[in-house]
């Protein structure tokens, strides 16, 4: 089995993960087109660490080519500012009607904490391969995964851009309380895991991820909430992260507040 380096700090990469690559797809519910669509999108990503002892602007491009004839799509998103960068990319496929990821792989780079992923997934065998290898933000203690998960029947896996995807086309299939289920890796973690405990050994584990809309009274935008106590041991109780999508069902702006007074915010400003 080949490694990879993925340096991670919880409390930041994950919501970054999570949302950085919100507005690379462009909304066509269930719309085949004779060429794949090409899109380049400026985003921009705002951290406060420690009540804003320490900030962070992230300025970036989210690259995308979704082929739907041919069930296949390429996304990337690159950013630089200063102390802070990102790359993101993901490929995949069409899969039972619904997008799904083949190859996911991230790089950041904050204050100068490095941080590599790569997550490989083999429908035809059901596994996936997961390496990870992420250092705590203040006390900068590693914590490293490698393993084999097994998908098992009947459970649709994504990762962050295929949410995005499968929800713009309308191929997430929506609950009866407005709410939208699936299933993405991480690295397994205790339930009272601090920002900086750490274990000699950890595993993968597949988690479910539920997203639910509302439409805000104002505006009348979907916005979603977003419960981040299973991914991040920076994320408050109750206090989900917050996506208000646009009419063409992609996010205009994610927000988080984490503990130590900590927040995340990501605005989408249209093509680049």
């Amino acid at each position: 089995m080949s490694r990879y380096l993925l340096d991670r700090r919880q409390f930041l990469t994950l919501p970054l993960r999570l949302f950085l690559a919100p507005v690379l797809v462009k909304a066509a519910p269930w719309l085949a087109h004779a060429e794949p669509e090409t899109r380049r999108t400026a985003y921009d990503v705002d951290v406060g660490v420690l009540w804003d002892a320490m900030t962070f602007h992230l300025p970036g491009t989210l690259d995308e080519a979704v082929d739907r004839p041919a069930g296949r799509y390429e996304i990337k998103a690159v950013g630089q500012g200063s102390r802070i960068q990102n790359r993101v990319e993901s490929r995949g496929m069409l899969l039972d009607g619904r997008w799904a990821p083949l190859e996911a792989t991230s790089w950041f780079l904050v204050a100068g904490r490095e941080t590599r992923s790569q997550t490989v997934y083999d429908y035809d065998r059901r596994r996936i391969e997961y390496h990870f290898k992420g250092e705590t933000f203040l006390l900068r203690r590693v914590r490293v995964a490698d393993d084999v998960l097994t998908i098992p029947p009947g459970v649709h896996v994504d990762d962050v851009i295929t949410t995005v995807l499968n929800y713009a086309d309308g191929r997430w299939p929506q609950h009866a309380d407005g709410s939208y289920h699936t299933h993405v890796v991480r690295r397994q973690r205790s339930e009272k895991e601090g920002p900086d405990d750490v274990s000699q050994n950890y595993r993968a584990e597949l988690v479910p991820l539920v997203m639910k809309t509302v439409s805000e009274p104002e505006t009348g935008k979907a916005a979603a909430s977003l419960d981040l106590t299973r991914f991040s041991s920076w994320a408050k109780e109750r206090q989900p992260a917050r996506v208000v999508f646009g009419p063409d069902r992609r996010p205009e702006t994610v927000t988080a507040s984490l503990i130590l007074g900590t927040s995340i915010t990501i605005r989408l400003r249209g093509q680049a």
